[in-house]
């Protein structure tokens, strides 16, 4: 596979209940990663899924053997056209990532302008730089709403990013929307977009005791003057007496309804994304000791992740059904190998458009080398299996019927499962009507055999559902001539 880190069936075994078992009473078992893709980058900033182009977009910085470096984009194909890795080398620093929703333009923050490439199957090809002020602390962007918004904050060096006055601004437009400065921070500020144009801006805390100012936008078309309706304004902490929000990632749900935010000393705090109050959090946390690092909805509604930093063999990441009301078992995978990395960055997981494919990465303890692993959330699915399948006599060309369980593991499902069938008899496929499964599990399928004696290939096949996996059983059956009906002595 091109992007290493899927996780084999088997390794999930530990995972799963029995069927006779009540739901979420697994235990807590923890599944080791697999190898990740190294990556050539020596940093990270910012990653970004296009669904078009069927890449995922990473910005960082390389470093050469003798000391030098440069900026690097690399683009990650996961399926589509063109080479498997689409890269740009630019002015280090490099910082920040975003793509046009079609996928045909990809961009990247510079100290002094972002970056602007076409992409095409793979190939990026520059275009003219889009102005912005100066940064000297790491840019970050946000496509969303149509518009394309960036952090700007200049700094002699690192140390002076905490002073000083920042901004965010939003890039011009073809269609005729104005470039400009849409607010101002005296602290360094994180962006993150959401569907039907939503955007956060989770300014950075100066202090332990600071408590910064998060804000939830929505993007406008601009005709009043103001680019941006807020919605609602959240601190975490009121009168001082607690740490203020030490923001790591932050990730709108599928529907925007809720916004979930990764803080260091929290862990996932939910917010209303209409007014930011606080919501009850009904996802089952990270271990005790994982410093949060990142959180992410899947675009189809269906999964949630939070990732950390662990020590030992302690759960990296989670991923569970965003709804909270199906009772399993969270998938806990941990990244401790010198092929895999040891934590997730903070802002380091996005899904594919789909929910197919949840991209992790994940970097050594030293913050300098980095791998992309790509978890299948189809392995967070509760199994579900054919037992007990047998069958009756086999006299070709006479009636047949095979019986069976199909067990499933988790909870209940929400419509009566059904068992396709198919039939396999040489060169000759037969589709079977689809079989109905009782509330037992227990099935039967009825047949009338082929008139040829010899072998048939039966294929019984469960599709799945939302909450679990599909499955498929072969059976081979021996069928026999029948007898002679007119006996040898009446000839």
């Amino acid at each position: 596979m091109l992007l290493a880190g899927t996780l084999a069936g088997s390794a999930l075994a530990a995972v799963t209940s029995t069927a006779s078992a009540a739901p979420n009473t697994a235990a807590a078992a923890v599944v080791p990663s697999g190898p990740g893709m190294e990556l050539s980058a020596a940093s990270f900033t910012q990653m970004t899924v296009d669904d078009v182009g069927r890449r995922v977009w990473i910005a960082g910085d390389r470093v050469y053997p003798d000391g030098s470096r440069d900026g690097e984009l690399v683009g990650v194909l996961y399926g589509g056209a063109g080479p498997a890795v689409a890269s740009a080398h630019m002015t280090a620093p490099l910082s920040g990532v975003a793509v046009e929703p079609d996928g045909s333009k990809v961009y990247a923050g510079q100290s002094d302008h972002i970056a602007n490439y076409s992409h095409e199957n793979g190939f990026l090809y520059p275009l003219a730089p889009i102005p912005a002020p100066a940064d000297g602390c790491g840019r970050e962007l946000v496509h969303t709403g149509g518009r394309l918004f960036f952090t700007s904050r200049p700094a002699a060096s690192p140390e002076a990013c905490a002073d000083g006055l920042g901004s965010v601004g939003v890039a011009g437009t073809a269609q005729g929307g104005t470039a400009g400065e849409v607010m101002y921070s005296s602290t360094p500020v994180h962006l993150e977009g959401g569907p039907g144009g939503l955007l956060v801006t989770a300014p950075e805390r100066s202090s332990p005791s600071a408590d910064p100012d998060l804000g939830i936008y929505r993007v406008t078309d601009g005709t009043d003057g103001n680019v941006l309706e807020f919605l609602g304004e959240r601190r975490f902490t009121e009168d001082g007496s607690e740490r203020g929000m030490d923001f790591r990632d932050a990730d709108f749900s599928a529907d925007g309804s809720v916004l979930a935010v990764a803080d260091g000393d929290r862990g996932t705090v939910l917010l209303a994304s209409q007014d930011a109050r606080f919501l009850e959090n009904p996802y089952e946390p990270l271990p005790a000791g994982v410093t949060p690092t990142a959180v992410a909805f899947s675009p189809d509604g269906k999964w949630f992740a939070q990732g950390g930093a662990a020590s030992g063999d302690a759960a990296d990441l989670t991923l569970a059904f965003a709804d909270p009301s199906v009772e399993w078992q969270p998938l806990r995978i941990s990244f401790e190998d010198e092929a895999a990395g040891h934590r997730v960055v903070p802002r380091g997981m996005e899904f594919s458009g789909d929910g197919q494919q949840l991209f992790v990465v994940t970097s050594d303890q030293e913050g300098t080398r980095f791998w992309l692993h790509t978890i299948q959330t189809r392995e967070a699915l509760a199994p579900s299996r054919f037992v007990d399948v047998t069958h009756g006599p086999a006299v070709a060309g006479e009636p047949f019927r095979i019986t069976g369980r199909l067990d499933l593991d988790g909870p209940a499902p929400t419509e009566a499962p059904r068992i396709t069938v198919l039939r396999l008899n040489g060169q000759e496929v037969a589709d079977l009507p689809p079989v109905p499964v009782a509330e037992d599990g227990t099935f039967a399928v009825e047949d009338v055999l082929p008139d040829r004696a010899g072998d048939v290939h039966y294929v019984l096949g469960y599709a799945g559902d939302e909450v679990h996996y599909r499955s498929e059983h072969w059976l081979v059956v021996d069928t026999v001539r029948a007898p002679d009906t007119v006996s040898r002595g009446g000839r």
